[in-house]
């Protein structure tokens, strides 16, 4: 094995979310009596950075508005966005692979750490993952931070683990953690055919493998 510790990024990485999150972001702004964003580009902005930079991004909500905001979608998600999800073709597989061969699993996001769990239940996902980490109460966890808090609950040196996500979010937060990274392009962050030299790019789920067996 090149690693011990395969950490993943969960919206965009192991599940489509972006019905649930679009739909979520929407009804807030909706909610605070202001216009929903319509263009699905646009609202991509929500899969990966903490849920305040999205709003500012996507909206350009003001910053008296931030902390009710959060309140709101994170109250909605929780009641109607959570499920609005599907996993992407050969997740299962690829998860299969890596535990057979000894790897470590986890997953960091910064998705809410209860909600996600409830995911990885709902979908069958948990009897996977040796740890699974999100944001905390009020959300201003780096995703750098995250990674170190699986790291620290497994364990294992950062130079030992690799983070697969997919925006250049999760690259910046694997890189001040001090842990490889590969890019996959079926999710949001990251354009088809993305190319870098220092990156490590997977086309799909399967072709992850090719990087770690």
């Amino acid at each position: 094995m090149k690693f011990k510790l395969a950490i993943f990024d969960f919206d965009g990485t192991i599940m489509d979310t972006s019905p649930g999150i679009f739909a979520t972001a929407n009804a807030t702004i909706e909610s605070l009596g202001l216009e929903p964003e319509k263009d699905p580009s646009v609202l991509a902005r929500f899969v990966g950075p903490p849920i305040r930079e999205s709003f500012v991004a996507v909206y350009n909500l003001d910053e008296s508005l931030l902390d009710e905001a959060v309140t709101r979608y994170r109250a909605i998600y929780d009641r109607t966005g959570r499920f609005g999800a599907e996993l992407y073709p050969g997740i299962n597989r690829m998860l299969a692979a890596l535990k057979a061969a000894g790897y470590r699993l986890a997953v960091a996001t910064l998705k809410s750490e209860p909600v996600v769990k409830q995911m990885t239940d709902h979908f069958g996902l948990t009897p996977y993952f040796d740890s699974i980490r999100g944001s905390d109460p009020i959300h201003k966890r780096s995703k750098a931070a995250v990674i170190h808090q699986v790291l620290e609950d497994l364990q294992i040196k950062a130079e030992e683990a690799v983070l697969i996500g997919d925006t250049p979010h999760d690259e910046e937060g694997a890189g001040e953690a001090g842990s490889a990274f590969i890019a996959v392009d079926w999710g949001f962050g990251f354009p088809k055919g993305y190319r870098a030299s220092s990156t490590m790019v997977a086309e799909s789920p399967l072709n992850v493998l090719t990087f770690l067996l």
